[in-house]
C-alpha cells in the first residue's frame, strides 16, 4: 500500500543489527529492508548485538503461511460463535426460556455483545500491545483461557442475565485478547499480497459459520445447552492452543518496541473521519441479519433446520466474498470494492429479505448478503494505506479504531433491534418479510444504514484536507518504557 507521508518524528538511523528475542533469531535490517514493507525503514533501536541473520521473507515461505493458517484457525474459532448466535437465540427463545420471562429482552443483547466487545476491546488493548510488545503472545494465551471459561460458564446459565455475563461479556473479552494481538502481525507477514491475505484470513469466519450452526443445533436439540457449551469449550481449547506456536510476529520485538514517535496527526485528516463514520454506520447493519434470520425463519413457520441452513449459507457465501472483494481492492480503485460491498448488501436486504415469505428467497438472500457484506472489513487495511504511512504501531491504532467503531454500532443495535421489533408500522399491513411481526422496521433500518455507509466512496474529495483543531495534536512516543505525549 502506498504511504501518504512519513512522520517527521521518526528518524532513520544507520542500519544496526536487531535482536529477535521472540523468534530466537538475530536479524539484519540491511537485508530485511530489501524484502519487507516500509515498516523496516521507520524503526529505531539503540543497543543491538553485532551478529545478524535475515528476517523470514514476507508474502511467501513456511513461516508466513504457517502464520496465516494459525491466524485463520483463530479467526474461525473466535468468530464462529458470535456469527452463529442466531441458532442460540432461536433455542433460547423457543426452548430454554419462557415467552413471559421478564429478562427475555436481554437475549438479543447477548449476540451483539459477543461480537461487539471483541471489536470495541481493540481500542483498549492496542496501547497495551504497543507498550508491552513482548507480552503479545502471553495476552493471547490469557484470552484463550477466558474464552473457554466463558463457554463453560454459559453452560451453567439459568437466566438470560447469566448468558449476558458469560457468553456475552467474558467470552468476548477473551476473544479480543486472543485474536487482536495475532491480527496485528498480518502487516508484518504480508505486504504485496496483503489484501488477498486479509481475504483468506477472514474466510475462517465463513467456514466456521457453516459448521458451527449445524453442530450447535444438533447438540442443543439432543443434549441441551449445558452439555453443548461444555463440548464447545473443549473443542475450542484443543484447536486454539496449538495455533499460538506459529501465530507470532515476523519482525524482531526490539524493532517494534522503540523510542520512535507515532504520528497522531491522522486525526486531523478528513479522509480518516469519512472512513470511520462510514464504518460505524455499516456496523449498525452488519450483524442484524445473522442474528435474526433463524428467528425470522421460525416466524415464517419454517423448520428450525431451515433457519440454520440460511445462516450457514450466509456464512458460507462470505468466503468467496472475503477473497474476491479483498482481491478487487488490490487491483482496482478502492471505491469499486466499497460500492460492491455496501450497495450489494443494501439491495439484498431491501429487495430480497424484505420480500421474502418462503424458504427459497430466504436462502437466496442469505447467499447474497453473506457475499456482499463480508468484504467491508477486509478493506480496513486499504483504508489505512490511504490515511497514513505503514508504521506497525500506527497500524495497530487505526485497526483498533475501525474495530471499535464497528463494535460500537454493533452493540447499540442490540437494544435498538428490540425497539424496532416491538414498533413496526408494517406489521400486518404489508405482505412478505416487511409484514412479518416487527421485522419490517428492522429490515428497513438495516438496508438504509448499509446504503448510507456507501458514503465512504467520497474519500478522494477529502484527500489533503484537514480539520482545524484548537488543541494541537502532536505525536505519541515512548521513552524508557513509559508512555509520553509530545506536542508538536
Amino acid at each position: 500500500m502506498s504511504s501518504s507521508h512519513h512522520s517527521p518524528d521518526i528518524a532513520l538511523q544507520p542500519q544496526p543489527s536487531y535482536a529477535n528475542t521472540e523468534l530466537g533469531l538475530e536479524s539484519n535490517p540491511a537485508s530485511a529492508v530489501s524484502e519487507s514493507s516500509n515498516w523496516d525503514h521507520v524503526l529505531v533501536e539503540t543497543e543491538v548485538p553485532d551478529t545478524a541473520v535475515s528476517l523470514p521473507p514476507a508474502d511467501t515461505g513456511f513461516d508466513a503461511y504457517a502464520y496465516l493458517v494459525s491466524a485463520w484457525m483463530l479467526e474461525l474459532l473466535v468468530w464462529s460463535f458470535p456469527f452463529s448466535y442466531g441458532v442460540f437465540l432461536n433455542y433460547y427463545t423457543t426452548v430454554l426460556f419462557a415467552p413471559d420471562d421478564p429478562q427475555r429482552n436481554l437475549l438479543p443483547v447477548v449476540g451483539t455483545l459477543s461480537s461487539g466487545i471483541i471489536y470495541i476491546g481493540c481500542l483498549l488493548i492496542s496501547p497495551i500491545l504497543l507498550k508491552y510488545p513482548k507480552q503479545r503472545r502471553n495476552i493471547s494465551f490469557i484470552g484463550l483461557v477466558l474464552c473457554v471459561l466463558g463457554l463453560v460458564g454459559a453452560g451453567f446459565a439459568t437466566r438470560p442475565v447469566h448468558l449476558v455475563v458469560t457468553q456475552g461479556i467474558i467470552y468476548s473479552i477473551g476473544g479480543n485478547l486472543l485474536y487482536f494481538p495475532v491480527l496485528t502481525y498480518l502487516m508484518e507477514w504480508f505486504s504485496v499480497k496483503r489484501g488477498l491475505a486479509n481475504g483468506i484470513l477472514f474466510t475462517g469466519t465463513g467456514l466456521g459459520g457453516i459448521v458451527v450452526p449445524f453442530t450447535t443445533e444438533v447438540l442443543l436439540r439432543r443434549y441441551g445447552h449445558k452439555i453443548t457449551f461444555f463440548a464447545l469449550a473443549a473443542i475450542f481449547g484443543v484447536l486454539a492452543l496449538p495455533t499460538l506456536v506459529y501465530a507470532k510476529p515476523r519482525l524482531p520485538v526490539a524493532q517494534v518496541s522503540t523510542t520512535a514517535a507515532v504520528d497522531m496527526s491522522f486525526v486531523k485528516n478528513l479522509v480518516f473521519w469519512v472512513f470511520l463514520i462510514s464504518n460505524t454506520i455499516q456496523g449498525f447493519a452488519n450483524f442484524l441479519p445473522g442474528i435474526f434470520i433463524p428467528s425470522f425463519a421460525n416466524d415464517l413457520k419454517l423448520s428450525t433446520t431451515s433457519g440454520t441452513l440460511a445462516l450457514a449459507l450466509m456464512n458460507a457465501a462470505s468466503v468467496p466474498g472475503f477473497i474476491l472483494i479483498g482481491g478487487i481492492s488490490d487491483k482496482y480503485d478502492l471505491r469499486v470494492s466499497i460500492s460492491v460491498s455496501t450497495v450489494g448488501s443494501a439491495a439484498a436486504i431491501l429487495l430480497v429479505w424484505g420480500f421474502t415469505a418462503k424458504l427459497a428467497p430466504l436462502l437466496v438472500f442469505a447467499c447474497l448478503y453473506g457475499f456482499f457484506s463480508s468484504g467491508f472489513s477486509v478493506l480496513w487495511t486499504r483504508f489505512i494505506g490511504v490515511i497514513s504511512p505503514e508504521d506497525p504501531r500506527l497500524h495497530s491504532i487505526l485497526i483498533s479504531l475501525f474495530a471499535t467503531s464497528r463494535g460500537l454500532g454493533n452493540v447499540l443495535t442490540g437494544p435498538l433491534s428490540t425497539v424496532l421489533l416491538r414498533h413496526s408500522p408494517f406489521y400486518d399491513t404489508v405482505s412478505f418479510g416487511y409484514g412479518i411481526k416487527g421485522y419490517g422496521s428492522l429490515i428497513l433500518f438495516a438496508g438504509l444504514a448499509m446504503l448510507a455507509s456507501t458514503a465512504a466512496i467520497t474519500y478522494p474529495y477529502f484527500v489533503g484536507k484537514t480539520i482545524d483543531m484548537d488543541v494541537p495534536l502532536g505525536t505519541m512516543s515512548r521513552s524508557g518504557g513509559r508512555g509520553t505525549y509530545d506536542r508538536s
